[in-house]
């Protein structure tokens, strides 16, 4: 059975190293397998507050927004984070009666899309 990724671990693991660009991926990838393991209105909504938490890069740039990697995410109302968000909310209430594809589909582009952002952030710091 697949854990969603909690704040309290990603400041843990965070604190000892990891990379808050794979910690976010990581977020994001146990969601999407989370939600493929079963089809249930109750994990749908596990899945939105799960999403809903803060990741690591909320922490670090705490009130320095601007500067933050993935402050085009996070501001941005058609961002396909929130495309995300939008579907958890819906598939919260009627999850059983929707395909489960369409969902996993945006998940795995958020992913590839994080990964950009990484590789970006790596060229820029570098």
């Amino acid at each position: 059975m697949i854990k969603l990724l909690g704040l309290e671990e990603m400041e843990r693991r965070h604190k000892d190293g990891e990379d808050p660009f794979a910690l976010a991926i990581e977020k994001w990838v146990r969601m999407r397998e989370f939600l493929r393991e079963k089809a249930d209105p109750a994990r749908y909504k596990q899945a939105f507050l799960c999403g809903s938490t803060k990741i690591i890069f909320c922490l670090d740039y705490k009130d320095h927004c601007p500067l933050c990697p993935l402050e085009c995410v996070c501001f941005d109302s058609q961002s396909l984070y929130y495309q995300i968000m939008r579907h958890l909310q819906v598939y919260s209430l009627a999850g059983a009666l929707l395909p489960r594809g369409p969902l996993i589909e945006l998940i795995e582009s958020y992913v590839q899309n994080l990964n950009g952002y990484r590789k970006e952030w790596l060229k820029k710091s570098h």
